[in-house]
Order: C-alpha cells, then structure tokens, then sequence
C-alpha cells in the first residue's frame, strides 16, 4: 500500500465531494481511504463505490489529534495523507503531491488550497517575530497568482493537507492536548527538528478548501490561549529552523556594470543577505530586482518583479518609466520627491515603497590638522612633540595629522599649497622658534585658523594658542578643538544617522519578506 488518506468526517454531503475528488484523482498510486465518522448515527462503508478501500470508524468523542492517531496506528499505507473533509481534490493533485514528496530531504507536502470563490486559503504557514502564526496571504490572492504557485519550503503547513511518512508520524504524533487547533503547526515544526527534514509547500498541487463548513456549524473558530501558548512555545523551540528557511529566498539583480553607482548599490544588498547573483541568469529566482527600472525588458516566467526608480525625467524614457511602474508587482523609489512623483503618474501607492539611499559608516566626522613647512637637525621645528601626539592613540582617535610635504612622516596630501590650507581644518604649528612663520600667514589668509605657539609674528593675529615647547599644553588645545569640532559636525552628522548601507540592506529584505511570505 503506497498511501493512507485518512480524514474526519461527519456531513455526509461533504464527504461526498472528497472522496468522489480522490476516486476522479488522476493518479497511479495504491491507495486506502480510513474515515472516522463523528456524525450522527452509522453510515455503511462504501468499499464497492470506489475503486479503494474505504473503511468506516468510530472514534468518539471528537478529538481532532487523537482521531487522526488512531487511524494512523490503523492505516497500512507507507505514507499517510491527512485531509480534512471539507477539501475537493483537483485531478492532479494528489499524484503532484506524491512525486514532491519523493524528493530527498522533504519530509512533509502541504498543498495549494483555495476558497470556493478561488482566493488563497493556504500557501504555506508562517510565523512572525512574536511566535504567532498565519496563512500567507490569506484572502489576498488568487490561488493561481504566481506568487504563491511555486513550490517552496515553509516552516508549516495545515492539517488540512499533510503528507508525512507513517513510520515517522507515529514517533511524533498529533499532540492530543490542544483543545481546539495548532496540532498541525506544532507537528511541523517539531518534525523538522527532530528529523532535520524540510516541509514541502506544493504551489502545483491544488484543491478547494471550503475552510470549517462542517465544523462551523456549531465550535468556535477561534483558537483559545491555551493553544496559541502551546504553538508559540514550539516556535520558539524551533525558531532557528524558522529563521533560516525565511533568510533562503533567492534574489536576483540585474544592474549596470561593476565600478557604476548602481552596481555598489546593488553590491551594498549582496553583501548583507544570502543568495544574491548579480547580472547572473537565475532563472528560479524567487525575486528578480532591476537597479534601475531602464534595465526590465520583460518578466521572466517565475518569480515576482521589482524594479528601482531613481528619479523621473519627463524628456527622457518617460513613457518607459511609466510603463515599467505599471507592469512590475513592487517599485522602489530612492527619494520622497520620486515617490510622490509616481503616484501622481497613477501608480499604485500600495506597491511603492520608498527607500532613501544612505553612505557608509566609514563617513563620519574627522578632525584634520595639516602641517607645512621643513624639518631642521635643530628640531625647532618641534617634530618631537608631534610624533608623540600621532603616538597617543586616544588623542588621535577621530583626527587625523596630514603634510603638504613628506618630511614629517606624515601622510601627503599632493595639492597646491592654497588648495591645501582650504582642505585642513586647522594649521598645526608644533615649533620651538620661528620667524614668521610664512605657513601661518598663508593659512590664515586662506581662512584657516592655526594651533600654535606664541613665537614669531603668531601674537599679533587670530590663533587657538598653546604653551611654546609644553606638550601637555599642546594635547590639552587640541584635545579642546577636537571636541569643539566633533560636536558641531556630529550635530549635521545625525541627519544620516539612520540611513547607512546596512539601512539599505535591511529595508530591501524587508519589503521582499513582505512580497514572498505576506510579512509585516
């Protein structure tokens, strides 16, 4: 016996439709259907009626995990299929099940599941950071969007379609404590940590799912706390498997080439997120992102489509940033202004997001000091006094010494000497005795005020003074200008505070989670 279909019924016009669906199944496989009947009154088996077994039991009262047990110690199939008696089985979708389940490592198939008017009832199960669960884009789509028709590993999948080896269901079992739902869900996600198994969802293999018309007639549909604090507790037992199975969607970008704009804001993504291919033929991508929207030509076959908007010019590629806008599933704009832009061209808001591009954390405020000037064998030039201030790694943090010439030891700046005062902060003039010096009359006139001593013509000009020759007093100063500086600069600073590329990153991921698995 290859397959055990095991379901819980007790409408019989309802389990009608289920069985007439899996008699019409257009399959190849052996097969036996075990019912336990929670209906009033008897119903005769109908073996005859059906080219399968079909075998009555009753199993009372009504307990959804320990009726489904009880079949499954029964059933003689080598795999089991719970269903429940409100599904109507498509013609194919019980032999595209099976052969999915026959892949390595897949050790649970879930199906496609539609309501009688064709929107999605489930696509796979999923779970949001605070351990609650819920239907991917359930009611939202239609069952065949392709979205959803895909095959893809889930965290979990609904009792209402379980394919699961019978051997390792019965090491597990449907927890009997739950009062009204979430066996499912915890049977998933225990399964795949003890077994180090992938739940399958089947997006091909699909069925109508008339969701609780037998059991709403008369039990609530809301599931009590007890059991959400049942199913909250496995997720967080498994909530790595979870994690990882949401991180592992593929995403590929097509950009311009290496060394452009677009391509390191596309590099900015790769490097933060798994299964990334830049400008490579991925053709079972799950996201497929365009940087920037001139690059889309035509949607690939699978997949969903996104593209990236920069900016709107109406005399160039207007009608081709309209027409991309349009026909992609999701637009990401990189500023408010293209943004309000596209909605104004008739865009739908609800598939724009907006995600304003950031530089990188290596951007931040830094004190630059320039010295200029010769050494001499005196060192009256006081090159002493600098190289134990480049020494002191505190003082140095966030600051940095640079020389118009390479006599210091210091980093060269190659510019002209007007351009280089301009470039400098400030003048560092760490002499024991000068003349002039002719560098500070030079800073000066470029707007640049100097760090210096009281010696030669310094006294009579605008300068932040220290102690001639005193290396205290010269770390004190600067010490004082560098916090001075910082906090003006931090202040202008913490307007990108919140847009980095790691920013970048984070906020392309979310809005993918959020086109994949219906993710707030």
């Amino acid at each position: 016996m290859d397959l055990s279909i095991i379901t819980i019924a007790k409408d019989l016009d309802v389990l009608s439709k289920l069985l007439n669906s899996i008699e019409n199944s257009n399959h190849n496989l052996k097969i036996e259907v075990l019912c336990s009947w929670n209906g009033n009154g008897e119903i005769k088996e109908k073996s005859q009626d059906f080219n399968f077994p079909f075998v009555i039991n009753y199993i009372k009262p009504y307990n959804f995990a320990k009726n489904n047990n009880e079949l499954a110690n029964k059933a003689n199939g080598k795999v089991l299929l719970f269903i429940n008696d409100d599904v109507v089985l498509d013609e194919n979708s019980l032999q595209t099940a099976w052969n999915a389940f026959q892949q390595d490592n897949i050790g649970i198939v879930g199906i496609n599941l539609r309501y009688p008017n064709g929107k999605i009832q489930h696509a796979g199960v999923y779970f949001g950071e605070n351990g609650l669960s819920f239907h991917r884009f359930k009611h939202k789509l239609d069952f065949d969007d392709k979205r959803i028709t895909s095959n893809r590993i889930v965290p979990a999948v609904t009792g209402a379609f379980i394919m699961i080896d019978r051997a390792e269901f019965l090491q597990l079992k449907f927890d009997e404590t739950f009062l009204i739902a979430g066996e499912d869900l915890v049977l998933s996600l225990l399964y795949q940590k003890k077994f180090n198994k992938n739940v399958l969802y089947v997006g091909e293999a699909t069925a109508i799912h008339d969701e609780g018309s037998t059991r709403r007639k008369n039990a609530t549909r809301v599931t009590p706390p007890e059991d959400v604090e049942k199913i909250t507790m496995a997720y967080k037992d498994c909530k790595e498997i979870v994690d990882s199975i949401m991180e592992n969607y593929k995403l590929r970008i097509v950009t311009e080439r290496h060394a452009w704009i677009l391509h390191r804001m596309a590099s900015e993504i790769k490097s933060s997120l798994k299964n990334v291919w830049i400008n490579q033929d991925v053709s079972d991508a799950d996201i497929h992102y365009y940087i920037n929207y001139g690059l889309f030509n035509k949607k690939p076959s699978n997949g969903i489509v996104v593209a990236n908007f920069t900016h709107y010019d109406p005399n160039l590629l207007n009608e081709e940033f309209i027409q991309v806008a349009k026909e992609v599933e999701h637009c990401i704009s990189i500023s408010e202004e293209t943004t309000k832009t596209m909605k104004s061209l008739d865009i739908d808001e609800n598939k724009i997001s907006t995600v304003i591009i950031g530089a990188d954390k290596s951007f931040k405020p830094k004190l630059t000091l320039g010295v200029v000037g010769r050494v001499y064998p005196s060192g009256r030039k006081g090159e002493d006094m600098l190289k134990e201030i480049c020494e002191d790694d505190e003082l140095m943090q966030d600051m940095q010494i640079v020389s118009l010439n390479d006599c210091w030891g210091l980093p060269v700046w190659n510019l002209n000497a007007d351009d280089f005062y301009r470039a400098i902060d400030y003048l560092l003039v760490p002499s024991l005795l000068e003349g002039g010096p002719i560098p500070f009359m030079e800073a000066l006139a470029s707007g640049t005020l100097a760090i210096a001593p009281p010696i030669g013509v310094i006294p009579q000009f605008p300068h932040i003074e220290y102690e001639t020759g005193n290396i205290v007093s010269l770390k004190k100063t600067i010490r004082n200008v560098k916090n001075n500086f910082l906090d003006r600069r931090l202040r202008i600073a913490e307007y990108m505070e919140d847009y980095d590329w790691e920013r970048w990153a984070y906020t392309h991921d979310k809005i993918f989670k959020k086109l994949l698995f219906d993710l707030d």
